[in-house]
Order: C-alpha cells, then sequence, then structure tokens
C-alpha cells in the first residue's frame, strides 16, 4: 500500500459483519488500514465479547497502517443503543430533556462512557443536538433532548461533558439540524425550508453551544439546509461545513459525515460522496455496511488528489484533526449506577390527569394492560432490541396485572376483538400503552374506541408526548418517553406510587 493510500484510508470509518474475532474481516480490514471502525448491533456480544473483538480488529488494523484506529458506536440511549447485553439500559435524550438536570444528564453521560470503555469504544456518536420539531418525524422524535434550542444546547453540552470524562469522545449530531423535517435521511433527502435567520436562531444554536463547550467531534446530517446551499446535502456543502460549522460556529474539530450508503446520498455513491465530502471541509468518511465500498471510496481519494481535484493538504489535516480525537484521555470511574434509573424516574411526566390518585394502581388491584408494539421509527433504530413488559413491572409490584399485545398497526378485526374483551371485563382497570400513535392512524382508531368504552383507561405514551395530541379523549396521560426496561420500571413505580412524577414536557403540544 503506497503512503497516500494509507493517508485516504485514514480518513475511513468502516463498519464489518460478525461479532466474533473469527467471524470478523481481520484480513481485509488490515489490508484496508482505516481510521476507525464502527460497531453495530450485529457487532455486539456482551461488553467482555465485544471487547475481544475490538482489541482483535484493532489489532490487525494498528499491525498493518501502524495506528490504532479510533472505535466508534451509536450509544445515544432509548431506542439506538447498539450495545445492550452487559451495558446500563439508559432512557433516551428526551427522557434526559423532561428530567431536565444538566448535572444528572452529565452522570448519565459517564454511565454510558464506562461502559464503552469497558468494550474498548472510544467515540461515541451522541448526543443528538436536533430539536423534536416534527411530531410526525421518525428519524428524531425521543432521540432529541425537546424542543427549546437553549436547553438541548445545555442538556446535550452535559452529556457530552459526562462521555469526555469518561474517556469517550462525544460527537454531536446531526449538523445544522435534522428536526424540522418529518423525513428519515436513510430513506430519502430530507430538505429544511426554514430561512437563514430562523436556523441561526433556532436550530444551529444547540451546536454553537457545544462548540462553544469545547466540542471534540460533529457530524454533518443528511439533509439539503436551503437557506445555505439549494442543491447539496450538508455533508457534501463547502457552503455548510467549511462555510457555516467552520466559519461562522469556528468549529476546530474532527468532521465526520453520516453514512455514505444511506438512499439520502443514493445519486452520488459512496466513493463519488466520500471525496465531495472531503472537498467540503469533513474529515471523516462514514461507511457503515460495504468494505468493498470502502476500498472504492479510498481509492477514489488517491485519485482525486493524483488529479489535483483534492489537495492533499486539505487530506492531511482531515487525517490530523481524527489522529487528535484518538489520542487517548484519562477516564474517571462512573460515580453510581443509579444515573439512569434516576433519569428515567425524573423523566416521567403527567400530560392531563385530574389528581395523582386517577393514575394510582393499588396492590392486588385488577388491571388489563393492552399495549401497542414500538414498531422500528426509522432505520436508526435497533430493530432487534426488545421492549420491557410493562405488566411484569406491575405484577413485581403486586398489581394483578394481565396483558395484551397489539401492533402498531392493528387491524379493524383486531379492534373489534380488543373492545370485546374489554366490554366482557368491566370490573378492570385498563392501561393503553401508545407507541407512535401521531404517525399510525389503525392505532390511533383503536385507541379511540377503547377509550370511548373506557375513558378512564390510563393512557401512557411510551414515545413522543406528541401522541397525547391525537388522543383529545384521554383524560388521564403519563409519558415515559421510552419502551425499554429503564423507562417501563420507572413507569410501573409512579403508577404504584412509589414515585411521583416530576417531569415536565420537552416539547410543546399543539392546542
Amino acid at each position: 500500500m503506497s503512503e497516500l493510500e494509507r493517508l485516504a484510508a485514514s480518513v475511513l470509518c468502516v463498519g464489518f459483519d460478525g461479532a466474533f474475532a473469527e467471524h470478523a474481516p481481520l484480513r481485509e480490514l488490515a489490508e484496508l488500514g482505516p481510521g476507525g471502525v464502527v460497531l453495530f448491533a450485529r457487532n455486539a456480544g456482551d461488553l467482555v465479547e465485544t471487547r475481544a473483538l475490538v482489541d482483535a480488529v484493532c489489532a490487525a488494523i494498528e499491525g498493518e497502517a501502524g495506528a490504532r484506529p479510533f472505535v466508534a458506536v451509536d450509544q445515544e440511549g432509548g431506542r439506538v443503543a447498539r450495545l445492550r447485553r452487559g451495558a446500563h439500559d439508559v432512557p433516551p435524550m428526551m427522557a434526559l430533556g423532561a428530567a431536565d438536570d444538566p448535572a444528572l444528564a452529565e452522570r448519565v453521560g459517564l454511565l454510558v462512557a464506562g461502559d464503552l470503555r469497558s468494550a474498548g469504544v472510544t467515540v461515541d456518536f451522541a448526543p443528538v443536538l436536533d430539536l423534536a420539531l416534527e411530531a410526525r418525524s421518525a428519524v428524531v422524535g425521543t432521540r432529541a433532548f425537546g424542543d427549546d434550542p437553549q436547553r438541548v444546547g445545555a442538556l446535550g453540552a452535559a452529556f457530552g461533558r459526562g462521555l469526555e470524562r469518561g474517556g469517550v469522545a462525544a460527537t454531536y449530531k446531526h449538523f445544522p439540524g435534522h428536526g424540522a423535517t418529518a423525513h428519515d435521511s436513510h430513506d430519502l433527502l430530507p430538505r429544511l425550508t426554514a430561512g437563514a435567520d430562523l436556523l441561526r436562531s433556532r436550530d444551529l444554536v444547540p451546536f454553537r453551544i457545544a462548540v462553544a463547550a469545547g466540542a471534540r467531534a460533529i457530524m454533518v446530517a443528511y439533509v439539503v439546509a436551503a437557506a445555505f446551499d439549494d442543491e447539496l446535502p450538508a455533508s457534501l456543502s463547502p457552503r455548510v461545513v467549511a462555510g457555516v460549522l467552520r466559519g461562522e460556529l469556528g468549529f476546530t474539530g474532527a468532521c465526520f459525515t453520516d453514512c455514505l450508503e444511506m438512499d439520502a446520498l443514493a445519486g452520488f455513491g459512496a466513493a463519488r460522496a466520500a471525496v465531495r465530502a472531503l472537498q467540503a471541509g469533513a474529515d471523516c468518511a462514514l461507511i457503515s455496511h460495504s468494505l468493498e465500498r470502502a476500498r472504492e471510496a479510498r481509492d477514489a481519494i488517491v485519485a482525486a488528489v493524483l488529479a489535483g481535484d483534492l489537495p492533499e493538504s486539505r487530506l492531511r489535516e482531515a487525517s490530523a484533526r481524527l489522529a487528535a480525537l484518538r489520542a487517548s484521555h484519562a477516564a474517571e470511574p462512573a460515580p453510581d449506577d443509579g444515573a439512569a434509573a434516576e433519569a428515567a424516574r425524573r423523566a416521567i411526566t403527567v400530560v392531563r390527569s385530574p389528581s395523582p390518585r386517577d393514575y394510582t394502581l393499588e396492590a392486588g388491584e385488577a388491571v388489563t394492560v393492552i399495549s401497542f408494539d414500538a414498531a422500528a421509527a426509522s432505520g436508526a433504530d435497533d430493530r432487534a432490541s426488545e421492549e420491557a413488559t410493562l405488566n411484569l413491572a406491575l405484577r413485581r409490584r403486586r398489581v394483578r396485572s394481565e396483558s395484551l399485545r397489539v401492533p402498531a398497526e392493528p387491524t379493524p378485526e383486531m379492534i373489534e376483538h380488543l373492545l370485546a374483551v374489554v366490554t366482557a371485563q368491566r370490573s378492570r382497570r385498563v392501561v393503553l400503552q401508545a407507541a407512535g400513535a401521531v404517525r399510525f392512524p389503525e392505532q390511533r382508531a383503536a385507541l379511540d374506541a377503547l377509550l370511548g368504552n373506557v375513558p378512564d383507561a390510563i393512557v401512557a405514551l411510551m414515545r413522543e408526548p406528541f401522541d397525547a395530541v391525537v388522543l383529545p379523549a384521554a383524560r388521564i396521560v403519563l409519558c415515559a418517553y421510552g419502551a425499554n426496561e429503564v423507562c417501563v420500571e420507572a413507569l410501573a413505580d409512579v403508577l404504584t406510587a412509589r414515585a411521583s412524577a416530576h417531569g415536565r414536557l420537552p416539547v410543546a403540544l399543539a392546542s
């Protein structure tokens, strides 16, 4: 491999298959010599197994390339957490927004960093600084802290500070903001139509706060911010990366693209997009799935330098920024294991209820929990992750609970069956677990029908509080922000009066 090929490979971060060293493409990774690797659920065992895989991959690459790669992962909490077995279950960013305590957010970030360091991970593609501005957004939702730019910036900077204290580099994303569009860049290229003044006073504010707090890494989105560049996706736009991020915000750290294989860039192709991103001022091209595409990207970068289309100085600058990101930092131990559970409890929010008595379930009380499956909201979700069961959590608290699970989009026949069951069990309290009702009309129809039959049912929102807006008949509504275990246990504590609901809505709800 030539020196220029090594340099080109050093600005790539690549994904690969295999959860164990014997199944991983070690030879191909060593021959490519990327500057970093990224882990997904397909690579994750428990933390010890993941560490063994990481050490084998890093040793193979370091032996050939001469430098240990950084190891990245998307570990946000909630529905986007690639490492689960042996890792702390952490509520999503929006739950931290509802708890609204930067010191607590920092403790959770430090807790996450401890898990990542145990697995050998040195870069976290978190926290999300997008604003939750679009109720129908499947890609942002509970991944955002909320919709207030200053509060999101403060909480995001605190979470990132916790990661950095734990020896893991935080990567703030997705610049210049993905929250004002309902479209998922995993599937198509979204457009932000807001004017430049609005973007600067709203969407860019959390990133400006992060940069001022010393952000070392930022990930740029695949959205067209028309006010800055009406044609190119932000990751490939010199006006956005060099002009706004570097020039206006003064960011000097490492700039990552999102995955170059996402459908938002289908018209470019990964290799061509990698060159365009470097030309725009990005430092690392992320290719999450195909090592063949990664090799093509390396070769395209080399060809662009030789043709004079990409200055070698720009390539060396990008490589140097990633080398600085790889530099190790002393890691503090996590202060306690209870930060995640505390955050989840403090997040539980009463959206509507006459009094706490109306949503309190007594020991021995007969309850039917009807839960709608929280289908994967976007391409960022961990599709194989298991949801916790409120029914079992209530049983552990001595409530006589039974459960019915329903698809996120139930058929009319299923709705009819639910009504028949509820009608036949008039003596039982009913808890309805909504999950994305704002996006699923069939789920809304089922919930409306059930609320017409049981108006005093407790509605538990397991995703965003936006669901409350489309359920006006619900008189008792609480929001847990997540269906993972830590959120469900917190909700069960509140429903059985073992904890009080102190969360505040992190987003404005339409009247």
